[in-house]
């Protein structure tokens, strides 16, 4: 007996060194599993995915992945190539993925582990922090964020890389003496990682981790080495800066960030001061947080995901004040000060920067920070909250779950009317032959469904992420902007601008298109004007037209202004 006692007592310590093993680590476990497919099941229920920029994104991931090929229909226009800055994770992923598959199912594999993400980085932050991982499932509704819907991809990405940041650095901070440098090699890989996927999360990770190894009560020595985890991303920093200072498009300098911002934030005031316009942002947060859909049921959702979180915290004050500790929980020294910070330079974040930084080229700033609020916020939730036991611990879960899964039910629902929606566009892409440059024509932008400005603007481009063939091509809308893969040629200044589809014409380059995706023109108007002679109806559906060149039809020369009559004398 004594020795069978023996050989189990190594597992038995294994298991009580693995967290995931503990009952409140099991319960979590329990109900993300369950939760999963639920916030899964809206990526595969339509053909394409909401986003403003999102075609945009993996047209020039298209362009990337034909980098160097003579055949390359994009040489003529623009150049690129990955390099160490933001935005180099996403692209780089498509890029390796799209050998393999389209891009589009690329891009719903990625954003399938980003919405798994978000509650397990959630989680591994909390336990990190001697908490309860149970709030963490408020982490799903998130997932669908303003970001997402928007399609500023990179930014929704870096959410989960920047909470495993935190995380890692607590576990940095606090390890064991033996594993610190195993650590540091891993925490400081996270802040690289996390610099390749934006650079705005970026920043607020740096002051977060300087704020986590400053104010926790740990010997100076560690701090210290905690803080040197954001050398490497530092110096990625600092290349990047230095590479661009030469190049056509120099990333401009800090001070002139900071002094356009505040100038653009004094103006936004209009008047009112600082505090009234504080609290306008405060109460405009649900309806930034999740913002995606036409009837707003991702601001009632919101609302209800808020009033969770203060029930926890609540019940985590009063849990912690009569109930005994539990010896899985080990709240670390001054973490609650720390986690406070976190959440006040995100909160003072959404709260300063302006809504556009038009000259730059960033746009909806301050309110993609309002879903960085909330999840801070979920982790100031009292570590008392993981003290509940026995039977009750099934009752922890409960808020949480029955939100998450009303709210991915609606979510099904929506996603669903917008591949209703979007049918129609679905079925002339799939008659248009692969292989051709495309263009689209969209007069009317809008969507019934998603309450996304523009929502349809960049559909045409989704041709080259489903329909991908070697010759295919689509142009470039984001070519030449800051961290953006891409530099436009010369030649491309003659391309149209999806923004102005009153400027598209086949005579305007008539060697280069192939495809015109069109959208609820002005009734009795013909987008081609003197060309329409020159192109036919290729496929129709719904509110879309494709037309295409009729082939070897002689495209008539542009009409030359009258001449000038010389003014009497």
């Amino acid at each position: 007996m004594a020795l069978t006692e023996l050989k189990k007592r190594p597992w038995r310590r294994l298991v009580d060194r693995l967290p995931i093993f503990d009952a409140d680590a099991k319960v979590f476990g329990v109900c993300f599993l369950a939760l999963l497919p639920l916030y899964w099941a809206p990526l595969f229920v339509t053909e394409i995915l909401p986003g403003l920029d999102l075609p945009f994104h993996l047209a020039v991931a298209d362009m990337l992945g034909k980098r160097g090929s003579p055949a390359s229909p994009y040489a003529d226009f623009y150049q690129g190539g990955l390099r160490v800055a933001p935005y180099a994770a996403h692209y780089l992923m498509l890029v390796a993925l799209g050998k393999v598959m389209s891009l589009l199912t690329a891009h719903k594999l990625i954003v399938a582990l980003y919405v798994a993400a978000m509650p397990l980085s959630t989680a591994s932050l909390l336990a990190a922090c001697g908490r309860s991982r149970i709030p963490a499932l408020l982490a799903f509704p998130l997932a669908y964020n303003l970001t997402l819907h928007y399609g500023f991809v990179s930014f929704a990405l870096s959410l989960p890389v920047l909470l495993l940041l935190l995380a890692q650095v607590v576990k940095q901070l606090f390890g064991p003496p033996g594993r610190v440098w195993r650590s540091w090699l891993w925490t400081a890989a996270m802040a690289l990682f996390l610099f390749l996927c934006h650079l705005q999360n970026f920043f607020y990770g740096v002051g977060a981790v300087l704020g986590f190894a400053l104010l926790v009560s740990v010997p100076w020595r560690r701090r210290l080495l905690g803080a040197s985890t954001l050398l490497p991303a530092l110096a990625a920093l600092a290349y990047r800066q230095l590479v661009s200072s030469g190049s056509a498009a120099p990333q401009p300098p800090l001070s002139y960030v900071w002094a356009l911002a505040k100038r653009h934030r004094l103006g936004e005031l209009g008047g009112r001061t600082f505090l009234r316009d504080f609290g306008e942002r405060l109460l405009l947060i649900p309806a930034h947080a999740m913002r995606g859909f036409a009837d707003q049921v991702d601001v009632r959702a919101c609302k209800a995901l808020l009033l969770v979180i203060a029930v926890y915290l609540v019940a985590g004050l009063v849990a912690w004040a009569a109930l005994p500790k539990q010896k899985f929980l080990r709240p670390q020294p001054r973490i609650w000060l720390a986690i406070l910070v976190a959440f006040t330079g995100a909160l003072a974040a959404y709260l300063l920067f302006p809504h556009h930084l038009n000259e730059i080229g960033l746009t909806t700033f301050f309110p993609r920070f309002a879903v960085l609020v909330i999840l801070t916020a979920i982790a100031l939730v009292p570590a008392g909250l993981g003290r509940v036991s026995g039977v009750f611990r099934l009752v922890v879960p409960v808020p949480a779950v029955v939100l998450c899964a009303l709210y991915g039910h609606q979510l099904i629902v929506h996603y669903r009317l917008y591949a209703r929606e979007t049918a129609d566009f679905v079925e002339v892409m799939y008659k248009t032959p692969t292989g051709g440059k495309a263009v689209g024509l969209v007069f009317d932008r809008s969507s019934r469904v998603m309450r996304v400005e523009s929502a349809f603007l960049g559909l045409p481009d989704f041709y080259v992420a489903v329909r991908s063939a070697p010759g295919s091509m689509a142009p470039l809308l984001y070519c030449g902007m800051h961290d953006i893969p891409c530099i436009a040629k010369p030649a491309s200044a003659a391309l149209p601008n999806p923004w102005s589809p009153t400027d598209i014409s086949v005579g305007k380059n008539p060697p280069v298109f192939d495809y015109f995706f069109v959208r609820s023109p002005p009734r009795g108007a013909n987008p081609f004007g003197p060309y329409r002679g020159s192109v036919e109806v290729l496929a129709q559906s719904g509110t879309w037209i494709v037309y295409r060149k009729k082939p070897g039809a002689a495209i008539p020369a542009p009409a030359q202004p009258p001449p000038v009559k010389p003014a009497p004398h």
